[in-house]
């Protein structure tokens, strides 16, 4: 089988669903197998055996990974495609009624040979098209359409069989088998993979080397058409092989893989609902800038940044992206807003006190000394968070200057109305505040931000050639501002493929709000929508939906429903439970059993578990109960993305961007969460408060891969009452 180039391999994206249908043992062996195979196709005990032969050019190979198990590939010369795993008789007979077609235009792929073909998940088998928003008719591409008509009939086609192909989808080659003998399908078949003047030359369609040359072109050039990975080194195949399952993060859609090369004009965007693969869109785009660096030989003060706001999230991602066989090393900064900017300010000469006690101390002084009983804000019955979220996240996060520009400002992202009155006086508090900090010789990192950005403003050169933000709703417009001159440098003017800002409003955890045009950034045009949800079954996705979906998002200037932006899922599953147990105790207890079940019956691992809750208080007693129960755990604060055997613990906010196989959800009772009105709160902000805790909700019930657990003592929190006929009804 040996080729006499460089061994080079693909993986088509079924390949690691079947992966994941065997049980975990099989898995490895398959896995273990690839990596031999990569190593040297010809390892003894591979036993490559060649299949198929019935129709188009024979290309179809097994490998053995155990007694029962095989590997189903398509190879040509040194080029292998990774197709399918299975069962013995399973992969035969998938191979018995299908071949793999690498066509001159379209995406490569398996196609039926007979009516009804089923694959092994038992859907039926279709050759991939490319995607329609490149084809100029909106019927799609038709069998051999880049062949003219004389062509056709040159080749040995009759008028009737032309007619028959030019009305004939790609997809549609079955539908025509009556009316075309088998030679002449096979044909159609062969003439796919060709162009008229290639099949004009007998002697380049005898030559191996010319067809692996096609065979090539057609899974680099067109394979992410029909979701083909990119071509891989045998060492990048080892990398693969040795990462977790979960955290594969190599395959993408094929109207992903076109957002991680496009070159933008400008500042791009890429927002979708939970699960829809933003994040691995997103650092997928960080290594194909990172390569495109390196091939183009930039110097090595040219680098790609990537941020968000929370800061666990950076060395997760970090970690994530290490495990991409096409990861750049060296070239690419994970690190979060408010680190990177107090860095800056450092470079600069600055040393920014950020001492928390005492920034809280100055808050509370201020507070007591502007709000006072009979005074507007007062009087609105607003608590002291959502005062300092006003000040923090509204005021300063939005970088305003003036009081006047504050009374004439759009409050995106705060429901809770500011008449002109309580406006002046939370701008007396925001400078109460920030004399009492200057007194005490400290800043919030809202001041650090807004001062990185006036430095990067004003620093003579662009600090990052390119920066990716994820998770871009957390950000304050602040926040974005400065990330984007660190792209633009003093010109401030944007350069292309400077901003890659991916995020999604419906599960923003944090107060305020902004539009893209206030924060002066212009996608119109480089704007994308995902709408395939690849991480969440059907049950889990349209549960969360069931019990969230009614609250409004503000998504930087999109409003919409949560519900609204349901994306499809394609994996079924088992529903998600309802526990009822008699306390936080008895709820601890039903997961640590739950959890030695799973593990015992080697459905998962321990690290493949996450429990959640809606405090910290809460997370606190639950590690300790896990602890005492023999159960490892890890608080999802001090996570890092690397694989381990321990379950993982934390609230609702600190799992966003996460996921895991299995989901425990704590203390969602009624009395519980959301958290209850405070005596004296106004409604409208308990409104603003309940929205964003619902969100948070939303967040951890996505996080689940397979399925979550809702845990409560009594009744249940009023969101999942909403939903009751989507859960199971178990009692702990």
């Amino acid at each position: 089988m040996r080729g006499v180039a460089q061994e080079e391999f693909s993986i088509d994206p079924k390949f690691i669903t079947s992966t994941l249908d065997l049980e975990a043992i099989e898995a490895k062996r398959v896995w273990a197998a690839v990596t031999q195979y990569s190593e040297n196709p010809d390892t003894p005990g591979l036993n490559p055996e060649k299949l198929g032969g019935r129709a188009g050019r024979s290309r179809l190979w097994s490998i053995r990974a155990s007694q029962e198990l095989r590997v189903l590939l398509a190879r040509e010369g040194s080029v292998t495609v990774f197709l399918r795993a299975g069962h013995h008789d399973a992969i035969y007979a998938l191979a018995e009624r299908t071949t793999f077609v690498a066509p001159a235009e379209g995406g490569a792929g398996l196609i039926p040979l007979r009516p009804g073909a089923v694959d092994l998940d038992g859907g039926s088998i279709e050759w991939a098209e490319p995607p329609q928003a490149e084809v100029s008719e909106t019927k799609g591409r038709t069998v051999l359409e880049h062949w003219a008509t004389p062509e056709l009939a040159a080749a040995g086609f009759t008028q009737d069989e032309i007619k028959l192909l030019r009305e004939a989808g790609i997809n549609d080659l079955l539908d025509i088998w009556p009316d075309i003998q088998e030679q002449q399908f096979n044909l159609v078949l062969e003439l796919a993979e060709l162009t008229p003047e290639q099949w004009k030359n007998q002697q380049l369609l005898d030559d191996q080397e010319a067809a692996e040359r096609r065979f090539r072109a057609s899974v680099v050039d067109r394979g992410a058409l029909s979701g083909l990975s990119s071509v891989l080194s045998p060492e990048e195949v080892m990398r693969l092989a040795s990462a977790p399952i979960e955290d594969w993060m190599i395959f993408l859609h094929p109207d992903q893989r076109a957002l991680v090369n496009r070159r933008f004009n400008g500042p791009a965007r890429v927002r979708g609902s939970a699960g829809t693969g933003k994040t691995v869109v997103a650092l997928h785009r960080a290594a194909a800038l990172a390569k495109r660096l390196t091939d183009e030989k930039k110097s090595g003060q040219e680098s790609v940044l990537f941020t968000t706001f929370v800061s666990s999230l950076p060395p997760v991602f970090e970690n994530l992206y290490l495990r991409l066989p096409t990861a750049v090393q060296g070239v690419v900064e994970f690190t979060n807003v408010d680190k990177l900017a107090n860095r800056i300010c450092r470079e600069a000469g600055q040393r920014p006190n950020l001492d928390r006690h005492l920034v809280d101390s100055a808050f509370a002084k201020a507070l007591d000394d502007v709000v006072l009983p009979g005074t507007p804000l007062h009087n609105a019955q607003l608590t002291r968070g959502y005062l300092r979220d006003e000040v923090t996240w509204v005021i300063k996060g939005r970088g305003v200057d003036t009081v006047d520009e504050y009374l004439r400002m759009e409050r995106t992202g705060r429901r809770t109305p500011f008449s002109e009155a309580m406006r002046r006086q939370a701008w007396q508090l925001r400078e109460a505040w920030d004399k009492r900090m200057s007194q005490k010789g400290v800043v919030d990192f809202r001041d650090v931000v807004r001062s990185a950005r006036d430095i990067a403003r004003t620093h003579p050169e662009p600090m990052f050639s390119h920066a990716v933000i994820d998770e871009s709703q957390d950000l304050t417009l602040v926040g974005l501002q400065l990330v984007r001159a660190l792209v633009n440098g003093p010109r401030g003017v944007d350069v292309p493929d400077g901003l890659f800002i991916v995020g999604d409003g419906a599960q923003k955890i944090y107060a305020g709000g902004f539009t893209l045009a206030q924060a002066g950034v212009d996608v119109r045009g480089n704007s994308t929508v995902l709408h395939v949800n690849y991480r969440n079954t059907q049950q889990i996705i349209q549960t969360a939906f069931a019990c969230t979906g009614n609250e409004a998002v503000n998504d930087l200037g999109d409003e919409y429903a949560r519900g609204d932006a349901v994306a499809d899922a394609n994996r079924e599953g088992a529903g998600p439970a309802l526990v009822v147990a008699s306390d936080i105790n008895d709820q601890v207890a039903f997961v640590a059993d739950q959890v030695d079940q799973l593990v015992k019956a080697g459905a998962l691992g321990p690290g493949d578990v996450c429990v959640c809750a809606p405090t910290n208080r809460i997370v606190k007693q639950a590690m300790s109960r896990l602890k005492a129960a023999g159960i490892q755990t890890q608080d999802l604060a001090k996570f890092q993305g690397r694989t381990n055997d321990y379950v993982k613990v934390g609230t609702f906010f600190r799992a966003k961007g996460l996921e895991f196989k299995v989901v425990f959800l704590l203390e969602l009772s009624a009395d519980k969460f959301p958290t209850p009105q405070q005596p004296g709160q106004s409604d409208a902000e308990y409104a603003d408060q309940r929205s964003l805790q619902v969100s948070q909700l939303f967040v951890a019930m996505t996080r689940a891969r397979d399925r979550f657990f809702v845990l409560c003592d009594g009744e249940p929190s009023a969101p999942v009452r909403d939903a009751m006929e989507h859960f199971e009804l178990v009692e702990a």
